[in-house]
């Protein structure tokens, strides 16, 4: 009897579903896409029985598919969106729409956390600048704007401990990483920190219960097993968040390597032996899914959905063309951005589109193209998104090695992983090779390796990336390329730092919303 496990990773706006095999080779997979609601202006929400629904049908996608018997399948390992939860009753019903990480409403909550609180206190006990992204702010927004809803909430529910309680785990388990990502766990202790809790008059009992990455939790249900095709009984394992869980699928678990993940979202993620802090307080530094460790990172608010948005809303003739020839859209968009000339003829673009998390952390700053002419086309904007992300990527970066972050290889994954003319933007703009990996969805392979620890069938992290990460090309920079980026380097952030300090994108947000 052969043993195979299983990553499942429930994204912003979609579910993947995959069976690997002990040595990290995909043997089936299946994929939903799902969407999110935007009810006002920076407000951004997500049917959570939708995600539900949808990870059942991918599931049942992805093991037909795989052709193996479901009691061959050992355990089952989640990679989640982080921050986006849920209020749900005593019987894991929702109370009201999921809230997302891409939310930006709460704004007057984090000034609320600064007066209570402080920043450079918060920031000491949860390793997070004061942002709307963490769910803490949200929870306090709900609290505040909808208490009957507070009122009656069991549990504040990520997607991790939500998903694995549908499955059959008998209680919410929500791992370290994406506690840390609450915006109230105390990230040297990995507990919830009562003085927080104290402090912003919060409830914590409907709290989820913190434990380990890679543990297991609960198995397959009986009502489950029918929903998702998963044999009953198969073990259930605490995963991650889902850049933490990209971090170990692209084999980021020693100093020196860094994972940058262009997904929905976009992260860079560095290892660490021992929680670094950010004098500046603009890098999180939080818990890793390697038990016991930390990572520091640079959360991107909208990367890969930034070019979605340009594919969407743009690219309607790219999209008509690839149906016709059954091909992917991007294929297309990705031919096009390799004709434009590197700094796209002038054209920079500020990639805020669903504000700014790091390094600024501005719920106010908005997507912005600087330098627009008659002459530039729409393929010029694609390029320009790409490389507006890139530099976003890299003032992350920079701000890494300006900590003491040791950065010497740069391994690639996420959606953005599939374009080669991605990737060299990426390794021109960084000045640093860049690996790809052979599995491009590092967080779902993450997550099947937390599961695979804990069905023990590897001893430990290291040893299990030996096995099942594998590298499948690089790309070198162009060092000439390499210098003109600089140049546009400069003037990306100087155009930003202009615009905020005028406060032109708080005036036009808070116009919006009279």
């Amino acid at each position: 009897m052969k043993n195979y496990i299983s990553g499942i990773d429930i994204g912003t706006t979609g579910v993947k579903v995959i069976i690997f095999d002990m040595e990290g080779a995909t043997v089936g997979s299946a994929y939903r896409e799902y969407p999110c609601t935007f009810p006002q202006s920076g407000w951004v929400e997500q049917d959570g029985e939708m995600t539900w629904q949808q990870t059942c049908e991918a599931t049942r996608e992805a093991i037909a598919k795989a052709g193996v018997d479901p009691a061959e399948i050992r355990a089952i390992g989640l990679s989640t969106q982080r921050c986006t939860f849920t209020p749900v009753d005593e019987a894991g019903m929702p109370l009201r729409s999921a809230i997302s990480w891409q939310d930006s409403r709460s704004f007057e909550e984090c000034e609320e956390i600064g007066r209570l609180v402080g920043a450079e206190r918060y920031y000491e006990i949860t390793g997070l600048p004061v942002g709307t992204t963490w769910s803490v702010s949200k929870i306090m927004w709900i609290k505040k704007h909808q208490p009957e809803i507070y009122e009656k909430t069991y549990k504040f529910a990520m997607d991790q401990e939500r998903i694995l309680n549908k499955l059959g785990a008998e209680g919410y388990f929500e791992d370290w990483s994406n506690g840390s990502l609450q915006g109230l766990m105390d990230i040297k202790a990995f507990e919830w920190s009562d003085e927080l809790v104290d402090a912003l008059e919060l409830d914590k009992s409907k709290l989820p219960d913190l434990v380990p990455s890679g543990k297991v939790v609960g198995k397959i249900s009986r009502e489950s097993s029918a929903l998702t095709g998963f044999a009953e009984g198969t073990l259930l394992v605490s995963g991650g968040g889902d850049q933490q869980c990209a971090g170990i699928g692209a084999g980021a678990v020693k100093k020196g390597t860094i994972e940058v993940t262009i997904g929905t979202a976009g992260v860079t993620l560095a290892y660490m032996d021992e929680p670094i802090y950010d004098g500046s307080m603009r890098l999180p530094c939080s818990a890793h899914t390697v038990a016991g460790k930390w990572e520091t990172e640079g959360l991107q608010n909208a990367a890969g959905s930034s070019l979605k948005w340009y594919r969407n809303e743009f690219a309607v003739p790219e999209i008509e063309k690839a149906k016709a020839l059954g091909v992917d859209p991007y294929d297309l968009i990705n031919e096009q951005v390799e004709a434009i000339a590197p700094g796209s003829d002038g054209l920079i673009c500020i990639p805020y589109f669903a504000s700014s998390a790091a390094p600024n952390w501005d719920p106010f700053a908005r997507g912005t193209f600087i330098g627009l002419t008659l002459g530039h086309s729409r393929q010029a904007m694609a390029r320009a998104i790409m490389e507006g992300v890139t530099y976003e990527t890299r003032e992350i970066i920079d701000q890494m090695i300006t900590n003491g972050v040791e950065v010497n290889a740069i391994v690639l994954s996420g959606g953005a992983a599939k374009s080669d003319v991605w990737n060299h933007i990426q390794a021109d703009i960084y000045g640093k090779t860049c690996s790809i990996l052979a599995v491009e969805e590092a967080t779902a392979l993450g997550a099947a390796v937390l599961a695979a620890l804990g069905a023990e069938l590897y001893a430990n992290v290291s040893e299990a990336v030996a096995h099942m990460v594998k590298i499948v090309a690089v790309c070198e920079p162009d060092m000439q390329r390499h210098a003109l980026y600089n140049e546009y380097f400069e003037i990306y952030k100087d155009a930003y730092q202009a615009l905020r300090k005028a406060d032109v994108y708080e005036r036009l947000v808070k116009l919006a919303l009279k």
